[in-house]
């Protein structure tokens, strides 16, 4: 990682401890309004059930490994507390599905929502209104334009620069390379996509990004857009997956055409089936991080901000945590612990 990384995290890491503290360290980190009462104090403390249990709910895009992993790390450090109750819900990648949650958990006096937005933009309606009524919105690794409590991600910008960086070195600092990407609209499409494409620029300005097309997440949907992007351009030899899922597609499609040795590909997650893909001689590579313990940042800001009574009214500013991640390559994929793989 290099220094301006390092010290752009470690910036933004104190900025997020700050912004999960209590009293008079939430008013000196000042994400706290020193106008306004915290610590349950007053009409903006948060609500507490009569039995005196708190309610958390995390509303996920839609089933998948990596929100999965999120939820298992919230649940083990919610579960800790023995008096939060917490559900994992189903946004179906529909946005009217996540607002209509998001409207039940708000009339129901839900302490905490953990949030993975499908838009970034239709979710500030709804997160807004948590704010109105008190309610703390954490977003997991995709980020919403409208202000809320705290967001937990990957670095996708900085991840994605080095990406490149790897990538490219193995490409020879020559070829074509193509991006099977994600549909617009997602902030983190956006992230890994710029940071890859000013990595290229930065460290291996001869390499041709000769395709860029939407495989929407999925790696069935993926190989069959490379299958089409190799077949009008059959040069192509480096592909970047915006996510594992559309790079182990690449990879299927690679292995078909008998071209797997002569391809560069990797993705963007770490997810275990991307790891013991490496592992196998298939993936080149992915940017890993470590989501069980994304899940257990969110867990422990959530469970602070409710015992503390600290109210989304609170907040002057969001609270930010990048995750530290790992380029995993055949050379260093082992290093990657079986009870960190997810």
């Amino acid at each position: 990682m290099s220094d301006k990384k390092e010290v752009l995290g470690d910036s933004q890491r104190r900025s997020f401890l700050k912004g999960v503290a209590l009293g008079s360290a939430a008013l000196g980190a000042g994400l706290v309004s020193p106008s306004m009462p915290v610590a349950g104090l007053g009409q903006q403390g948060v609500a507490r059930a009569a039995d005196g249990r708190y309610k958390m709910a995390f509303i996920q895009w839609q089933p998948h490994t990596v929100p999965a992993a999120w939820s298992n790390g919230i649940k083990e450090v919610l579960d800790t507390q023995n008096n939060i109750d917490y559900q994992l819900l189903d946004g179906q990648n529909k946005v009217e599905v996540q607002v209509s949650l998001m409207d039940t958990l708000i009339n129901e006096g839900a302490n905490v929502i953990f949030l993975q937005p499908i838009d970034s933009v239709a979710l500030g309606p709804s997160i807004k209104k948590a704010r109105r009524r008190g309610i703390s919105v954490i977003t997991l690794n995709i980020d919403a334009a409208e202000e809320h409590a705290a967001h937990v991600e990957m670095n996708h910008y900085f991840g994605a620069m080095d990406i490149a960086k790897e990538m490219g070195n193995r490409m020879g600092g020559k070829g074509k390379v193509a991006i099977l990407n994600a549909p617009p609209g997602i902030i983190i499409r956006d992230q890994r996509t710029n940071g890859f494409i000013d990595g290229m620029k930065e460290h291996h300005p001869n390499i041709e990004i000769a395709a860029d097309q939407v495989a929407d997440w999925s790696r069935k949907k993926a190989q069959d857009v490379l299958f089409n992007i190799l077949t009008a351009q059959p040069d192509i030899t480096g592909v970047y997956g915006i996510n594992d899922s559309m790079a182990l597609g690449a990879v299927d499609v690679a292995k078909q055409k008998g071209i797997l040795d002569k391809m560069v590909i990797f993705g963007n997650d770490g997810e275990r089936a991307a790891l013991e893909s490496i592992e196998n001689g298939e993936l080149t590579g992915t940017q890993y991080t470590d989501v069980y313990q994304q899940g257990r940042f969110a867990g422990s800001v959530a469970s602070v901000l409710a015992s503390g009574g600290v109210s989304a009214k609170s907040f002057e500013q969001q609270g930010k945590l990048l995750m530290p991640y790992t380029i995993a390559t055949a050379e260093n994929v082992s290093s990657i612990q079986p009870a960190q793989r997810w």
